[in-house]
């Protein structure tokens, strides 16, 4: 089985606020080309379709646009869509059943069923639990008899199920709830077909070190282990950056975002091909196909300078060259940043196709302490709790008082953010 595997389209992005249609729209007509020239046998978005869980009439026009292109490009393929952190879940939901006469299936929600007690009582093992619980159906979808795509949409630890054992822990359930899926599927898979698994989260293994997530508290990542080895490809959205992993000889793979979505992804930006075969799909299988971005990121100087070097650096941009520009400004005590910095750029760039972001300050001689970073550039408190943030601004240590307030902070935030996003 032949797919495409794309995810983290973040359709509605706005970097730095200015609007993004042109480009996304520009990513979108190259994944409908790679479609018309590969022929797969089904596109896999993986999550993360928009930005915000409420997208705008714009977001949702491209989306369903360059869907529909999609399909045209190749009717007889299988598209599965699911949900990512960033999705309104059940927004997408709404039109799951008038996206199937196109071919498309999306998952933004696990279909609950209403059992009676009495019927699970009858239920023999987790496997029995998940068929009475879940419409299946609606995750599982068959490739003309050249494979089987399960898709699972973005959950918190807390939302996964609980099955037969009512004291899980949340971990737990995440465990179990894959291995009755797989299982699941095992049993009504006699052909032996191949089998990808859709899921948006993050995996331990996987290189996240130079990933902005801009959340509060600690990132919550799931072991390979957990998805057991009754797969033959985990198509995975979340992490931005294309990878593979492998796990007792399963294969595990990050097609990354199609256009960057910070500084920090100023990286390759593809989608993947990849060949699928029943217990034997490896890394050579996959084939990355990159995606030209329309408006490349640009750091100028490429090492921090005074204010002063910086600016005559801008000198050297082509003026019709469409990039994202940020300027790279080293500042202490003799170098201070002027305070009409903003202005000074701006007319140096009057009439020119760069789109301004920020000035990134480097001040290694000013930098503050927080824990165990030195704090030198205002946009490293991204990812910081607010404690931590607190101590950052504070010339006098937090008292206790303080630090127990912070923390209830953050518990209410990390709590609301769950509740908004099952």
């Amino acid at each position: 089985m032949k797919i495409l595997h794309t995810s983290d389209w973040h359709l509605g992005h706005q970097f730095f606020k200015y609007e993004r249609e042109e480009e996304f729209q520009h990513a979108l007509n190259q994944i409908v080309e790679i479609v018309r020239t590969q022929q797969p046998d089904a596109f896999l978005l993986s999550g993360d379709v928009y930005d915000t869980p409420v997208p705008s009439t714009a977001a949702q026009h491209c989306f369903t646009q360059s869907l529909l292109a999609i399909h045209q490009a190749c009717p007889s393929m299988a598209i599965v869509a699911i949900a990512g952190n960033h999705d309104g879940k059940s927004f997408l939901n709404v039109a799951r059943d008038l996206w199937t006469l196109a071919g498309v299936h999306v998952v933004g929600l696990l279909n609950v069923l209403s059992p009676s007690q009495e019927e699970l009582q009858t239920c023999i093992d987790d496997v029995d639990f998940l068929e009475h619980k879940f419409d299946l159906a609606s995750q599982i979808v068959p490739v003309a008899n050249k494979g089987i795509i399960v898709a699972v949409p973005h959950l918190y630890d807390a939302a996964y199920p609980f099955l037969s054992d009512p004291n899980a822990t949340a971990e737990q359930r995440r465990r179990q709830y894959f291995t009755a899926l797989m299982e699941y599927v095992a049993r009504h898979n006699p052909q032996h077909l191949p089998v990808v698994l859709m899921a948006h989260l993050a995996v331990s293994s996987s290189d996240l070190s130079w990933h902005d997530f801009g959340v509060v508290g600690n990132l919550v990542t799931t072991d390979l282990s957990d998805f057991g080895t009754q797969f033959d490809y985990l198509a995975l959205g979340h992490i931005h950056k294309s990878q593979n992993m492998t796990f007792q000889g399963r294969l595990a793979r990050y097609s990354g975002s199609i256009i960057p979505i910070s500084f920090s992804e100023d990286l390759p930006h593809t989608v993947s091909i990849v060949n699928i075969t029943a217990g034997a799909t490896t890394t050579e299988d996959v084939e990355e196909i990159p995606i030209n971005p329309l408006y490349a990121l640009l750091t100028l100087p490429a090492t921090p300078l005074p204010f002063d070097q910086a600016l005559q650096s801008l000198s050297s941009l082509s003026r019709d060259q469409k990039c994202y520009l940020r300027l790279n400004v080293r500042v202490d005590y003799e170098n201070p940043l002027p305070p009409d910095a903003l202005l000074q750029v701006h007319q140096a760039l009057k009439d020119a196709s760069a789109r301004f972001c920020e000035i990134k300050i480097d001040a290694p001689n000013l930098g503050t302490q927080v824990g165990d970073r030195v704090i030198s550039d205002p946009s490293q408190l991204r990812g910081l709790t607010p404690s931590q943030v607190a101590k950052y601004a504070s010339a006098e240590p937090l008292s206790q008082d303080d630090l127990d307030m912070f923390a209830e902070v953050e518990r209410r935030l990390n709590m609301n953010a769950e509740k908004a996003n099952m």
